[in-house]
């Protein structure tokens, strides 16, 4: 059985993030483990992170874990679909994040990490969003960052942003992996700076055939606008997709998250977009 970590700080975006999360793992049919993790002094160089005295750690842990228990429970009460039930338990760390977080993947063989964007503090020993980067950096596994406005019903869709570089098939693999259990479709979703040549549409055409004959999964195709702006061509893209789908993109693609969790002007462009964020590692297990 596959299983999902769903990370929060106890904050409305980030229980948002692990409602969504719940609700991705009764399609998955997969456990999910509720985690929050307490910052140490050794995060102050580096997270800049606001830090309670020693003595009060113990309280501290005392809180999460009854909030994490009381989450598991408003989960299961509110489960009221018929069909599979995931399976809810919970972890309380305490440490540096990233640390606590890769620990749980290795020994709990975690598929996919969950967590909301934008997000406050709730008991202000986890600042959510200000680790988004570090973990986006180190995680070894998918991490799927969810909006507050994000709700999910089913996944019809999948979109992968591409360059069209063949080093990609082997996570787009990966990708149709997930996309068969959702039965959902994978669109390639290129964005040029300028309108495609002939030599573009013929390498767009060899590349999706490429990726058919590679993958063995008959629900893929290829679509392509013309931008400046990734987030923007993007957005056009998905926009004309329709409801009920997900966008994903490699780690390794700087420039696309880049442009997603740096640019003030693409973050609001990403925010209208209204779609959960799959960031893979390059080297996808």
């Amino acid at each position: 059985m596959k299983t999902l970590l769903l990370l929060t700080d106890f904050s409305p975006t980030a229980n948002h993030a692990v409602g969504y999360g719940y609700d991705f793992a009764k399609l998955l049919e997969a456990e999910v483990i509720l985690c929050n993790v307490i910052n140490v002094p050794a995060e102050i160089p580096q997270y800049e992170t606001i830090l309670l005295p020693f003595g009060n750690y113990d309280l501290i842990e005392e809180e999460s874990i009854e909030e994490l228990k009381r989450l598991k429970k408003h989960l299961e009460h509110h489960d009221h679909g018929k069909g599979f039930h995931p399976p809810v338990s919970y972890a309380c760390k305490t440490g540096v994040m990233t640390d606590q977080i890769d620990n749980i993947v290795s020994k709990r063989h975690i598929n996919l990490i969950i967590m909301g964007t934008h997000a406050s503090s709730g008991l202000k020993h986890l600042l959510l969003g200000n680790h988004t980067r570090y973990l986006l950096d180190t995680a070894a596994v998918p991490l799927l960052l969810v909006s507050p406005k994000e709700k999910l019903t089913q996944i019809k869709w999948i979109a992968f942003a591409t360059d069209l570089n063949t080093d990609e098939i082997p996570t787009i693999n990966k990708l149709a992996k997930l996309a068969s259990l959702l039965k959902a479709e994978i669109i390639l979703m290129n964005i040029c700076h300028e309108d495609p040549s002939r030599e573009k549409d013929m390498q767009q055409q060899q590349f999706l055939s490429l990726v058919k004959k590679e993958c063995h999964y008959p629900m893929i195709s290829c679509q392509s606008a013309v931008d400046k702006s990734i987030v923007k061509g993007l957005e056009k893209l998905c926009n004309n997709s329709g409801k009920d789908g997900l966008l994903s993109v490699i780690h390794k693609n700087r420039n696309f998250i880049n442009e997603i969790l740096l640019g003030s002007q693409t973050q609001k462009l990403a925010k209208r977009l209204v779609l959960p964020l799959l960031v893979l590692p390059p080297n996808i297990n």
